[in-house]
């Protein structure tokens, strides 16, 4: 089970509180918005353009994917986000 995995059965179990999100006055899924924050890093590392907030090796430990560059995680994150948004 990945870090990310883990982090959403505690909440549901109660034993993690995750961070309130609100947009434009309403609450968001804290974890609906943490991928797309990491879909919009992941998707500048594939074109090349790299940042201060986070690295492709923590985004790949936290969510178990695999591979060298950012494009390839990129379509197994899509992959993964689709699974989780529906």
């Amino acid at each position: 089970m990945t870090k990310f995995e883990q982090a959403i059965q505690q909440v549901n179990e109660g034993t993690l509180q995750a961070p309130s999100v609100n947009y434009q006055g309403k609450a968001v899924n804290y974890f609906a918005y943490q991928l797309s924050v990491h879909h919009f890093y992941l998707k500048l590392m594939a074109k090349g353009i790299g940042n201060r907030q986070i690295k492709l090796k923590d985004l790949k430990e936290y969510y178990g994917l695999k591979g060298k560059t950012a494009s390839d995680v990129l379509i197994q994150f899509e992959a993964l986000r689709e699974r989780v948004l529906g």
